[in-house]
């Protein structure tokens, strides 16, 4: 028969399952949570659109069926203007740029112009969600979509140890999810009627800015990840002007643009 254990080995046997039980209680423990109304983290997040106003990042971006990491060069102005270049170990691949009610998409090797109206379908083409231009700012700035409410907002804590803000809107709502210990906006999403328009994730926030972006929409999807990013630079506004082509062409002429991973 084997020997008995002897009571060094008991004792160590003990600490063993004291600790794994221990480590499994502080799993459960819920996060603290700093006080905080509907009312305060709604004014929150206007003082950050007012302090947050421009971006200049390298990024990569994986969208549509293919899956593929593409590498881009991205400039963000508020409220409506946006530039991103596609890159390729060569070099531009693609140039894409929004500004209000603008969409301009040019390959620099096909030497045209590509122009229409910058619709949620439109730039769902190139950024692989349907999200109208000052949608995409506020998302690429690092915040949810600004939505003014058609009534009073309520919260609700969540068993997670996290604020569900939630706003009425005129034909649907959008829920907003804090961080219970920082006030970090987590993820949002819109429903219009019973449908899921738009769910937004943010995560590894680094000095109070999420690096990793998620969006959803209807049928489509794109993951973000920021490799670095310069916040309120300056821009010029000629940046986002359409480029100088030989030929224009409507947007609906573009052919399908396979960017490089």
């Amino acid at each position: 028969m084997p020997a008995a254990p002897t009571a060094d080995r008991r004792a160590r046997s003990t600490l063993c399952v004291l600790a794994f039980v221990a480590a499994g209680c502080a799993a459960r423990v819920p996060r603290v949570l700093q006080p905080a109304t509907a009312t305060e983290l709604l004014d929150g997040l206007a003082a950050r659109r007012v302090a947050l106003t421009s971006l200049r990042a390298r990024a990569r971006l994986r969208a549509g069926v293919s899956g593929l990491w593409v590498r881009e060069a991205l400039l963000v102005r508020r409220p409506d203007a946006v530039r991103i270049d596609v890159l390729s170990p060569f070099g531009l691949t693609l140039a894409v740029g929004a500004r209000g009610s603008l969409l301009w998409a040019y390959p620099p090797s096909a030497g045209t112009r590509y122009e229409g109206e910058a619709t949620p379908e439109n730039l769902a083409r190139f950024l692989g969600a349907p999200v109208a231009v000052p949608d995409v700012v506020s998302i690429l700035l690092g915040g949810p979509p600004h939505r003014e409410p058609a009534a009073p907002s309520s919260l609700a804590r969540t068993r997670d140890g996290e604020y569900r803000l939630t706003l009425p809107l005129t034909g649907g709502t959008q829920t907003i999810w804090f961080a219970g210990d920082t006030l970090t906006v987590r993820r949002a999403e819109e429903t219009r009627g019973p449908t899921l328009a738009l769910r937004v994730v943010f995560d590894d926030y680094h000095d109070g800015f999420p690096h990793v972006i998620d969006v959803a929409g209807p049928g489509a999807g794109a993951h973000l990840a920021y490799d670095a990013v310069e916040l309120n630079a300056p821009l010029d506004p000629a940046v986002f002007a359409p480029p100088p082509a030989a030929r224009v062409l409507p947007l609906e002429a573009a052919p399908t643009l396979e960017a490089p991973s």
